[in-house]
């Protein structure tokens, strides 16, 4: 095929399908006949440049989120039922794709963490809706997390499917002392990159847990000794964002938190509209601690973990009633 009717029909499948203009529209454009443009749309389809597919909706379990609404104490609790025909994650981060571009408004800046919750939410996030948006990290990079689903990746490819501006976090998460991150954070770089993610209108975090593989991996960047491990796990329950928290909410340790380039608990609770993701029985701890600190304004989970929840706090509502 040559060049010249190749870029014709990329031309028409754009128009058709991106700017939504009728056959007969396209056809005036390209001042030639609706028939040719037809043909054009099924050779783009055939080609491979356009593909087509049909997804469900995700179904909400509309009880279970407002029981949780009310457990939590957080306003916008989604819970998500998987279908047959469907992987978790993938559910999962279709709703939570939803969640963002709900909310979401022109000249914003989105601020994300990093995870598997948030690839699978990226995957599914799509809008040429949207001007002047920016997208950047809530903190610096992880090194031992694979390169799909860190802070970098996540939110350069969020900034590709919006058609926004990335702005990349270009440090390390976590330094060996405080001197060392004091003296990072004086970097012009690093202080504008925090000064616009503290900023952001909007801020989309997976949610660790004690025990997950995901907050192993945070946990790993430390390299604290055995003892200390050992006495931190007495009160650990999650981590947002490489800041670890409290079965209460509050922060896990200042020491940890001394180290961390990056938004602390205080600043990403201060951001207008946080959305937590979190998949799995096993992030029940981090969920209920990141509600309990008033981290979350809307929180994406699928049954698992609701279910889990509220066998874990439900005993606490029925007795405190």
């Amino acid at each position: 095929m040559k060049q010249r009717e190749t870029e014709l029909i990329l031309r028409a499948a754009r128009m058709y399908y991106e700017a939504h203009f009728s056959q007969d529209q396209v056809a005036a454009e390209l001042h030639t006949s609706r028939s040719n443009i037809s043909r054009m749309l099924t050779d783009a389809k055939r080609l491979g440049f356009v593909e087509i597919r049909v997804v469900s909706p995700a179904h909400h379990h509309e009880a279970l989120s407002a029981q949780l609404s009310s457990l939590l104490k957080i306003n916008d609790v989604q819970v998500i039922v998987t279908t047959s025909n469907d992987l978790t994650l993938n559910t999962i981060g279709r709703a939570a794709a939803n969640a963002l571009l709900s909310g979401l408004r022109d000249n914003q800046t989105i601020a994300i963490s990093w995870g598997r919750g948030l690839e699978a939410t990226v995957v599914n996030t799509h809008s040429q809706s949207f001007s002047g948006l920016k997208v950047t990290q809530l903190m610096g990079s992880l090194s031992s997390v694979s390169t799909s689903v860190s802070a970098e990746e996540v939110g350069r490819n969020l900034a590709k499917n919006l058609n926004a501006q990335f702005v990349p976090f270009l440090a390390p998460v976590v330094v060996s002392n405080s001197k060392v991150r004091d003296s990072l954070l004086e970097e012009e770089s690093i202080s504008k990159t925090l000064q616009l993610a503290r900023g952001a209108h909007v801020a989309l975090v997976g949610i660790g847990s004690v025990g997950s593989s995901s907050s192993e991996m945070v946990f790993s960047e430390f390299k604290t000794s055995k003892s200390e491990r050992e006495a931190l796990s007495q009160d650990y329950a999650g981590d947002i964002a490489a800041r670890f928290y409290k079965r209460d909410g509050s922060s896990l340790s200042s020491k940890l938190d001394n180290r961390v380039i990056g938004l602390t608990l205080d600043e990403i609770r201060a951001i207008p509209r946080v959305i937590g993701v979190a998949v799995g029985a096993e992030k029940v701890l981090g969920v209920v601690g990141a509600a309990r600190s008033g981290l979350i304004d809307t929180l994406i989970l699928d049954l698992a973990c609701a279910n889990s929840i509220v066998k874990s706090l439900q005993p606490l509502a029925v007795k405190s009633a």
